[in-house]
């Protein structure tokens, strides 16, 4: 209900309407309830003072000893006069007369109001709330002077409880008049708010019906102003898309047309490698054709393997049963979401076998000629050996055959290099490796570089977890990270190993308290070559291929490498290598 924009225009307007009606009214009760006190208190004081200019000779007269009680008979003779009850008091506070019973004449009266009368020798006011008779009581207090001479004070305490009723029965009246406005405002601003938001609502269904496909619908135009315009911007944003939704949709069939009987397979999944689309190329490239098209993924190796993160783009040779596949799987990311993944297959299984038969050619054309071409040399030299009719010519021109000789050697050698670099033959042993025992290892031979430097390393490592690996390679990987570690990190500093077992994998971490490395720098430092500080790393030896070594070898083990660093802070770095037995959590 509150989302609609018909409530809220109401609320709003309401709101805004008490706020206001709140805001006057409490103004207009304080301003009223002053202005009356204001003018009750004038009337009081004006009659206080009277009664204190009346009885100032009076009591100068009874101070003398020439008068005779004078006060009784001057209150008392004004009954009429006293709406509450006046009190008269002399200097030192005590009442000499008062209109609220003689019981209280020469008690002395010690309230706020009279008290600071008597202080001051000047005029006082004060409202005060009687709790016993529950009445508002107005108070002041007037001086008696006789020709500069304090006298004392007339004190007149009047009610003015029917002031405060007044009040309140203005503010029942002023509040219950707000009420009925608000109600009236209600209703007239529901009937606007209708109003107001049929064309919005008008253009919200449009939206809903162009969402769902119907572009027949318009919205209808009453008038000119702004909702006018957004109906005309609506309506021409309607013919738009409808055309350019045909447009894309003659593209998309003739796109699906080129990919369909285009020579290379296309198979589309989306994000959980379930396909969405594939052309005939790739059909003809699985085993048994649209059978093999729902595990197609797994089949081509589009699924990366536990521990391992996905790439946005990749490219691999795969052997489908008899057929050699070049697939290259690109994944489609939309606003930072990964929508799925489009892949691109190849059969490169007779260019392969046409790149086979070059190194092998080029292998037996080296190795056939490179045994005449030495037998060449030595009848060559042999020749040399024997003076001719011309001894001058003979040397040039066995010279020369000695010379193209050495130039076919080198270029047999050049081959047969060259066979060898295509055919990247490298050795790679794998064995099951204890973790805790490879590293454990491998802190015992930094250990003493580590005390030199006036380092502390630990190490913290189950003992259950095992790898499968070339230990070589992998001593190649942790050795350059505790290197690295040890030389950028000052003395005092620590280093430590520490492993943690995952559900298929175990991930080992090297974190130091070194001099970290950039942010900026960070992207680039498994790149080949590249140095955080060049003048720095040349002085401590470093080459720039420790970590692009150590990144090839860990994706050779299945595994992946990642460094995370603050400046002057430290640097961690995490190797992850699947297990070569999956723990059971």
């Amino acid at each position: 209900m509150w989302r609609s924009i018909r409530v809220k225009f109401v609320a709003v307007s309401l709101l805004l309407i008490l706020f206001s009606v709140q805001l006057i009214g409490a103004y207009f009760v304080r301003a009223l309830t002053a202005s009356l006190i204001r003018n009750e208190t004038q009337a009081v004081e004006s009659q206080a003072l009277l009664l204190a200019t009346i009885a100032a000779p009076e009591m100068v007269a009874a101070a003398s000893g020439k008068g005779q009680s004078p006060f009784t008979s001057i209150l008392s003779s004004f009954p009429q006069f006293f709406n509450g009850s006046v009190y008269l008091l002399n200097s030192d506070g005590v009442v000499v007369d008062t209109s609220a019973g003689t019981a209280l004449i020469g008690q002395k009266r010690i309230d706020s109001v009279a008290t600071q009368a008597l202080v001051g020798h000047s005029k006082a006011v004060a409202v005060r709330f009687d709790p016993m008779t529950s009445q508002h009581l107005l108070v002041v207090a007037v001086p008696m002077n006789n020709q500069n001479h304090f006298l004392g004070i007339v004190e007149y305490v009047v009610p003015i409880q029917n002031t405060y009723t007044t009040v309140r029965e203005v503010t029942t009246i002023f509040y219950t008049g707000s009420a009925v406005a608000l109600m009236l405002t209600a209703l007239l601003g529901i009937v606007l708010s209708r109003t107001i938001t049929a064309p919005v609502l008008d253009v919200t269904r449009q939206a809903r019906t162009m969402a769902a496909g119907d572009f027949s619908r318009r919205v209808a135009v009453h008038s000119d102003d702004e909702f006018g315009e957004l109906g005309v911007a609506i309506n021409d944003l309607t013919d738009k898309l409808e055309d350019a939704i045909a447009a894309n949709l003659r593209e998309r069939e003739r796109l699906q047309a080129v990919i369909k009987y285009m020579g290379d397979g296309v198979i589309a999944y989306d994000a959980g490698f379930r396909p969405t689309f594939s052309n005939d190329a790739a059909i003809r490239l699985l085993p048994k054709g649209p059978e093999d098209l729902p595990g197609s993924a797994r089949l081509l190796g589009l699924i990366p393997k536990p521990g391992q993160e996905p790439q946005h783009e990749r490219s691999f040779l795969r052997m489908v049963k008899d057929a050699l596949v070049h697939v290259h799987v690109t994944s489609i990311v939309d606003q930072g979401s990964l929508e799925g993944y489009v892949a691109l297959l190849r059969d490169v299984t007779e260019q392969e076998k046409l790149n086979q038969s070059r190194r092998d050619f080029v292998a037996n054309v080296s190795h056939e000629l490179k045994t005449p071409l030495t037998s060449m040399k030595t009848y060559i030299e042999a020749l040399q050996d024997e003076a001719g009719d011309d001894p001058e010519t003979r040397e040039q021109f066995l010279r020369v055959l000695e010379q193209e000789t050495n130039r076919m050697v080198r270029l047999t050698r050049d081959l047969l290099q060259l066979s060898g670099l295509e055919t990247k033959t490298d050795a790679y042993s794998e064995t099951v490796i204890d973790v805790a025992d490879w590293l454990e290892q491998t802190v015992r031979r930094f250990q003493l570089q580590a005390q030199a430097q006036s380092l502390s390393m630990k190490l913290d490592c189950p003992k259950t977890a095992r790898i499968k690996g070339d230990r070589d390679l992998l001593d190649r990987v942790i050795d350059n990270l505790l290197s690295n570690a040890l030389k950028y990190t000052a003395a005092g500093g620590s280093i430590e190993i520490a492993t943690r077992v995952r559900r298929e994998t175990v991930e080992i971490r090297v974190s130091d308290t070194g001099i970290g490395i950039p942010k900026d720098d960070l992207p680039h430092v498994f790149e080949r070559f590249y140095r955080v500080d060049k003048g720095r790393s040349r002085q401590r030896g470093g080459s720039g291929l420790g970590l692009a070594l150590a990144r090839e070898i860990t994706e050779r083990h299945g595994g992946t490498i990642s460094m995370a660093s603050e400046l002057n802070k430290g640097t961690v770095v995490t190797v992850t290598l699947p297990l070569a037995e999956v723990a059971v959590q």
